[in-house]
C-alpha cells in the first residue's frame, strides 16, 4: 500500500485561496501543507489528552509538588511526535496538614 493516498476534501474558497498562499510564501506544495496542518492538530489533540489524563491525578484545589511537575512535563513531552504515550504514575498524595 502507498505511503499516501488521494482524498477529495471540500473547504471554503477563502480558506482555500489563503492556504494556496500560505503554501506558496512557504515553498510547498499545498498537499504538504494541508498534510502538517493536519499533523500539527494531532499532535496537538495528543498533548491536550496528556495533559488532562495528568490533571485528572489531582484533587481540586491541590497543587503540584516539584517531582509532579517534573512528571507532567514529562508526559507532555512524551506527547510529541514519535515518542508513543506516556505513562503517568499516580500520584502520590503528599501530607497536609488541612482538615477534611
Amino acid at each position: 500500500m502507498p505511503a499516501t493516498a488521494k482524498i477529495s476534501v471540500a473547504m471554503g474558497r477563502e480558506e482555500l485561496r489563503l492556504a494556496k498562499t500560505a503554501a506558496s510564501a512557504e515553498g510547498v506544495s499545498l498537499s504538504a501543507f494541508v498534510t502538517r496542518a493536519v499533523r500539527d492538530r494531532l499532535v496537538e489533540q495528543r498533548r491536550l489528552a496528556a495533559a488532562r489524563e495528568v490533571m485528572a491525578t489531582f484533587d481540586i484545589g491541590d497543587f503540584p509538588s516539584t517531582e509532579d511537575q517534573e512528571t507532567i512535563v514529562a508526559a507532555w513531552q512524551a506527547a510529541k511526535p514519535g515518542a508513543g504515550t506516556a505513562k503517568v504514575p499516580k500520584r502520590r498524595r503528599a501530607a497536609t496538614t488541612r482538615s477534611r
